[in-house]
């Protein structure tokens, strides 16, 4: 068995639903992967400034609490995401349990980005991220050798098997791009409430 059968299964049970409960898991699912996504990448950079005392106008206290806080805000929101594609999309769309651990990871790289300007990253900090960074992108990898499962799931939207019907163009081109609308819509929003937080 490879690594990418191994680590990205075929799901135990496909249930059919309706158009309805597809697009409703669909976009609250990848919505609240990219506000945990967001938030995750946001606080870390606040931890990256306050160890290195370069938080700015805000006060220790406030930038660690918010760096804290948002950081556990970011990674039940990502647990949530892949809640609601389980419990609502059931099955539909491209598929957040497979692409919700890179994601994560990729937060986790890209952190340093969101720090403080003046912040520079400790021996630990930069073998955390460049750790995190290799694992998000063998993921992907290995997420994508499960060929067109990994990119639409398992069902279409109309509820028939992907292993048994093609995806038509349109849902090709449709269902990547509305899973990013709402990742990057949650994203924006998690960026807000974390720099809410922050200026408390």
């Amino acid at each position: 068995m490879s690594w990418s059968a191994r680590f990205f299964r075929t799901p135990p049970l496909i249930v059919t639903g309706d158009r309805f409960t597809a697009w409703l898991g669909l976009l609250t699912a990848w919505s609240a992967v990219g506000f945990g996504t967001s938030a995750a990448s946001s606080a870390a950079g606040l931890l990256i400034s306050f160890d290195d005392g370069a938080c700015g106008a805000h006060s220790e206290s406030i930038c660690q609490v918010a760096g804290w806080g948002g950081l556990m805000l970011g990674l039940v929101a990502l647990a949530g995401g892949t809640a609601l594609w389980l419990l609502v999309a059931r099955g539909f769309g491209p598929p957040v349990t497979w692409w919700v651990l890179p994601i994560a990871l990729a937060a986790l790289a890209l952190a340093p980005f969101s720090a403080a300007e003046g912040a520079s990253l400790s021996l630990l900090w930069l073998v955390l991220v460049l750790a995190a960074g290799v694992l998000a992108i063998v993921l992907v990898v290995l997420a994508a050798h499960r060929g067109k499962a990994a990119r639409y799931g398992w069902i279409r939207l109309d509820g028939l098997d992907a292993r048994e019907v093609a995806h038509r163009p349109v849902e090709k081109a449709v269902l990547p791009l509305a899973a990013i609308a709402a990742a990057l819509a949650g994203g924006a929003f998690g960026a807000h409430v974390i720099r809410l937080l922050a200026e408390a």
